[in-house]
């Protein structure tokens, strides 16, 4: 009588854990719509922006799922990416194809990639306060630097 008792509970509890872990929640934020490129941008301009855009928004999506968790040390590795990301050079001649965007939007890619630093920083502290604070600068760094991006303004 016991053995198929066992061998029943058994496999209940078999068929519950196969269950949970394909029904378990996946650990990634898909992606969304992509911003658009506006018809002053230049095909070779916009692959150049779009590629790093393409990582910026994988890197973004990775820190919003670390920050919000509190993994201290997956937001300053993510963050530190951020930082470490290189930066499209400000224009210094006036044929260049950087020139097409506006100096606001070097203002705010120099303004996140000084929040991503104090992310890293404040998440090397273990400082909650300072991770959400920074995060909401760096995120509205972001939306500004787009908005220069898509509308050329200069304010």
């Amino acid at each position: 009588m016991k053995k198929p008792f066992v061998i029943a509970s058994s496999t209940l509890v078999a068929g519950a854990i196969a269950l949970l872990l394909f029904l378990r929640p996946t650990r990634s934020i898909p992606p969304g719509p992509e911003l658009p490129t506006p018809q002053r941008i230049p095909p070779a301009l916009s692959s150049v922006i779009k590629s790093k855009m393409g990582r910026h928004g994988e890197q973004m999506r990775a820190l919003v799922s670390r920050a919000v968790v509190l993994d201290y040390d997956g937001t300053a590795r993510v963050a530190g990416e951020i930082f470490d990301e290189p930066a499209l050079s400000r224009p210094i001649g006036g044929d260049e194809l950087n020139g097409l965007l506006p100096a606001r939007f070097f203002d705010l890619q120099d303004a996140m990639r000084a929040q991503a630093r104090m992310m890293v920083d404040a998440a090397a502290r273990r400082d909650s306060k300072r991770v959400a604070e920074s995060f909401g600068a760096l995120a509205k760094s972001c939306i500004g630097c787009h908005d220069a991006y898509l509308n050329g303004s200069s304010e």
